[in-house]
């Protein structure tokens, strides 16, 4: 049998209602109780607060008794009646003073006086005591002055609390008993507070017994070394709080937390609360479950109703979804940009088949022109779940290029998760070429205003009567005329009267005609200066208005001078051409000339070769023969001539060498060659002229030619020999050139420096002749250009320049430390 739906939702009401009460009584309980909780322990923390300072006050105000007796000169006064009298009014009007006593450094007392059953009386002399055995005379020793130490170890009476003030000579020392004090926060609080002493003494109090140790009190036991450990101390069953008097000595007041939350409200009235909680749910669910189960009937009649209309809507959708493939534009694709769906629209657009596109990557439609950063920047936002509207360029199956408007959606599964996307596109070719034509319009209107503002010429548009309608800012300032002003005045008005009719014939002549060009005339300028300009006039294709153009006559005759100087200056360079020529003509023979001499050079140093070898063997044999004499001031003699002889030989010898190298015929190929080497040879070349005029330091070592060894240093360079030699003499004469106008030989100095720097090997040649001026040292490796004053061409260094850009290296020249510094670097290679 069915059970009728309103008898069923009578039930659920009935176990809804049951189970709501329940759970809100459960919440409410225990939300109850931990309100209480929370009260409690803040109330336990404030009464912790007020018994620290209480206890600190009490202390503070000992400490100041104790502080107003060290200004009391009572050691001094010799009635004892007298010193009574002022303890009993500073002191002991305070029944919890036991005792005061001065000690001296060593431990003495020296004045002691006792308050027993409030009885004070002053201890004699002989009846006063060495305190160096109790316990705290070791901490109060290295008190400072006017310092004050607190300390409680008497373990018999924890509560009493000894204050201690070092004075210069003598301890000031007052005994207190905090019994009282201890007594009233445990009656004048709500909640019962035990005392623990830093000796682990636990106190509370009873009616027999003011303190003592309670062994029976458990929970404190276990609880006793958490305690100590820390300044606060908090479980849910007690709070503490630790009291210091010195760094070692403390009290603790520990309160336990009492569970006062009162339960017993919910136990008395649970049954109640359930019994009127089920009627109230039974009368709701008689009142409520008749209209609604006649309000699901209807529901289930309008959801038959709803079926057939979605039936019929779904047929209207599949309709529509025809219609929409075959005029909407869209793909849907997966997560990996795979087309898997794509409408006849957008297939019809692109010129492909559906078996084309499905199965293939969206990439192949994009335009191989369009940025990866334009490609990526969809699918950013749409792998973040995010619908991205832009435009994009693709390419058509025939290579047509197109523009379309996007809009991007992520499709979504059950968990919310990215499966794919659906693409919906608009054409917008035809627009984009517009948006294109518009701007290439406006780029040419800003071009032709940007020419019309800057060019050298006056221009204006006028009408047929003569009236000024646009005009540039250079028409402005021939005239000295604002803009604004020309624009209402006419063409007629900025001429004088006299050439008024003659303008107005030249306006209608170049009606007729179209254009008058370059015709001088005289204009007024706003001041009534005259000014002749040269007009031209064009008539615009509307037959309208007139192109009015002026010049400055100034230009034109400044172009007529730049004419003249350019035809002086033309004839001038071919002037100088023909010289270079001359001079290169020179050159050659010169070239033919030093072959010639090398030729001759290398035929001499073969000949000299010869019989030197001859005579440098020959004086060997002589000088063993003149070691074989007999020792005489003669031997010597010929030993000392003999030695200066072969150092002749040998430098000629060196010089017949560095010849034959130099006078050997050039290699057009380049070699690996010892740069050190070359430098050695140019330098043993130049050295007959060199000694005469400066020292020359050969990588800070003075340069000999009786000391030469061309492989002392290896810089290797792919170079040709003769020709960076050629360098080297150059630079060198250059310097000696310069270095022999300083009158004083101790101050001409040529430095050479060769070093390695990456990749590259530098030559520095540094003299110490004052520099090259600055007028031509940027062209100093230009032809004709010297710093000589007499029979310098200024070729040479013109040659050097070429030379070492053949070599493939650079060579420049600048100034240092008031000298000429020239510079070669050539390209590095490694010695094999």
């Amino acid at each position: 049998m069915r059970i009728p739906f309103y008898v069923k939702l009578f039930f659920a009401f009935i176990i809804f209602a049951v189970l709501l009460l329940g759970f809100a009584s459960f919440a409410f309980n225990n939300f109850y109780k931990f309100n209480n909780e929370k009260k409690e322990k803040e109330n336990i923390i404030n009464i912790l607060k007020n018994q620290e300072k209480s206890f600190k006050n009490n202390i503070k105000s000992f400490d100041e008794k104790i502080f107003l007796l060290s200004q009391k000169d009572f050691l001094k006064k010799e009635n004892k009646k007298e010193s009574l009298e002022l303890f009993k009014k500073i002191l002991f009007n305070n029944e919890n003073i036991l005792e005061f006593k001065v000690v001296s450094l060593d431990a003495q007392e020296i004045f002691k006086i006792i308050n027993i059953n409030s009885e004070i009386k002053i201890i004699e002399d002989e009846k006063l005591q060495n305190i160096y055995s109790n316990s705290y005379y070791k901490n109060i020793r290295t008190l400072k002055n006017q310092e004050i130490w607190h300390d409680n170890s008497n373990l018999e009476k924890p509560t009493v609390i000894n204050f201690v003030l070092r004075e210069k000579n003598y301890f000031l020392i007052l005994k207190v008993d905090f019994n009282g004090f201890f007594t009233n926060i445990y009656k004048n609080f709500d909640k019962k507070t035990f005392v623990i002493s830093s000796d682990n003494i636990l106190l509370n109090y009873n009616n027999t017994n003011l303190f003592h140790e309670n062994k029976e009190v458990d929970l404190y036991k276990k609880e006793l070394n958490n305690i100590k450990s820390v300044d606060f101390y908090e479980t849910n069953n007690l709070l503490s709080k630790k009291v210091y008097l010195n760094e070692n000595k403390y009290f603790i007041f520990t309160i336990n937390i009492e569970d006062e939350s009162n339960n017993n409200y919910f136990k008395d009235y649970y049954k109640s609360i359930i019994i009127i909680g089920l009627f109230l749910s039974i009368i709701l669910a008689l009142l409520f479950s008749e209209p609604i189960a006649k309000l699901n009937k209807k529901i289930e009649d309008e959801n038959k109703n709803l079926d057939l209309s979605i039936k019929r809507s779904f047929i209207e959708l599949d309709e529509n979804q025809k219609v929409i493939d075959k005029h909407i534009m869209f793909i849907r694709m997966s997560k990996n940009n795979i087309i898997l769906e794509v409408s006849s629209a957008f297939c019809y657009f692109l010129g492909f088949s559906k078996g084309e596109l499905i199965g293939h990557n969206y990439q192949m439609l994009i335009h191989k022109d369009t940025r990866k950063k334009e490609y990526i920047k969809p699918w950013k936002f749409a792998k973040q779940g995010k619908s991205y509207v832009g435009e994009i360029r693709g390419i058509k199956k025939d290579g047509e290029s197109f523009w379309v408007d996007l809009f991007i959606e992520p499709n979504f599964n059950n968990l919310n998760k990215i499966v794919g996307y659906t693409i919906i596109a608009y054409d917008t070719t035809n627009k984009k070429k517009i948006e294109d034509l518009y701007q290439n319009i406006n780029n040419q209107v800003e071009q032709y205003n940007a020419i019309f503002e800057n060019v050298n010429s006056g221009i204006a548009l006028i009408d047929l009567n003569g009236n000024f309608k646009k005009l540039n800012s250079t028409f402005g300032k021939f005239l000295e005329y604002k803009n604004e002003e020309l624009l209402s005045m006419k063409c007629l008005d900025i001429v004088p009267e006299s050439s008024k009719e003659l303008l107005l014939k030249i306006l209608k002549e170049a009606y007729e005609i179209g254009n008058i060009s370059n015709i001088e005339k005289i204009f007024i300028k706003k001041h009534g200066k005259t000014i002749h300009l040269e007009l031209s006039l064009s008539l615009l294709s509307d037959k309208k208005h007139f192109v009015f153009v002026v010049n400055s006559l100034e230009d034109k005759r400044k172009l007529q001078e730049l004419n003249q100087n350019l035809e002086l200056r033309i004839n001038q360079e071919v002037e100088k051409s023909i010289q270079k020529d001359k001079l290169h003509q020179q050159e050659q023979i010169k070239n033919a000339k030093l072959t010639s001499i090398g030729s001759l050079a290398a035929g001499i140093a073969h000949e000299i070769n010869t019989p030197l070898t001859y005579i440098k063997g020959n004086l060997e044999l002589m000088y063993y023969d003149i070691l074989d004499l007999p020792q005489s001031e003669i031997q010597e003699r010929m030993k000392y001539d003999s030695e200066k002889m072969k150092e002749g030989i040998n430098r000629i010898a060196n010089i017949v060498e560095s010849m034959r190298e130099m006078s050997q015929s050039t290699k057009e190929v380049k070699e690996k060659i010892n740069i050190f080497s070359t430098l050695v040879i140019s330098l043993t070349m130049a050295y007959n002229r060199s000694r005469q005029v400066s020292k020359i330091y050969l990588n800070d070592k003075l340069f000999d030619i009786d000391s030469i060894n061309k492989n002392e240093y290896k810089f290797f360079s792919k170079i040709q020999k003769q020709r960076i030699e050629q360098v080297w003499i150059i630079v060198i004469n250059n310097a000696l050139d310069e270095l022999v106008k300083i009158e004083d030989y101790d101050n001409r100095a040529l430095n050479i420096n060769i070093f390695d720097e990456n990749d590259e090997i530098i030559v520095k040649f540094k003299d110490s002749a004052g520099g090259i001026k600055e007028e031509i040292i940027k062209d100093i490796f230009e032809p004709f250009i010297s710093s000589k004053e007499h029979s310098g061409m200024g070729v040479g260094l013109n040659i050097a320049k070429k030379i070492v850009d053949e070599q493939d290296g650079i060579i420049k020249a600048y100034n240092e430390d008031s000298g000429a510094v020239f510079e070669i670097r050539l390209q590095k290679c490694e010695e094999e």
